[in-house]
């Protein structure tokens, strides 16, 4: 799982569930005296340098327990969702406008919306159709966003000749 795509971290934060934690840290445990802990609680005290290969790295988790922390697993679900939603929303208004004409326009298309600076697509291969994808993970991503991108698309897409014949003129949305 990457946090950084939806859980409100940055790049470097990542996760991992082990079944038996103790076969994972003894694999990249290193025990000189002097990282030895003599805090209270003796053997019950889990010492996190065991978790990671270099010991001068950040604990990037703290990152992530922060976020939970601050959040709750409700608002992880209601940011997670809110995002769905944006998503489920610029599908509606793609499968409304009609098909957009694909494959050899839609590379002029992402190189045009990318270009004008003003959103940024990524794109995939599938069934060998190069398909344009607008994902929806920034922590700040608003509604507005969402329909600006949606605006720019069309507007991008007029001026490459993407659109139907039909769909020539920008409709306004709602």
């Amino acid at each position: 799982m990457n946090p950084h795509k939806w859980f409100l971290t940055n790049m470097d934060c990542c996760c991992l569930w082990v079944a038996n934690p103790q076969v994972f840290t003894s694999a990249l445990s290193t025990n000189p005296e002097y990282l030895n802990n003599i805090g209270k609680g003796g053997t019950e005290v889990i010492d996190y340098k065991d978790w990671q290969i270099a010991l001068s790295r950040p604990f990037r988790a703290m990152k992530l327990w922060v976020v939970l922390r601050r959040h709750g697993a409700a608002g992880m679900r209601a940011h997670i969702r809110r995002h769905v939603e944006m998503a489920k929303w610029f599908e509606r208004m793609y499968d409304l406008e009609g098909e957009l004409a694909v494959d050899a326009l839609n590379r002029k298309l992402l190189v045009a919306i990318n270009t004008s600076g003003r959103a940024f697509m990524t794109h995939f291969v599938v069934d060998n159709k190069f398909v344009i994808r607008m994902a929806m993970g920034g922590a700040m991503t608003q509604m507005r966003h969402v329909r600006d991108a949606w605006k720019l698309v069309k507007e991008k897409a007029k001026e490459v000749g993407a659109l139907p014949r039909e769909y020539a003129q920008l409709r306004e949305m709602n």
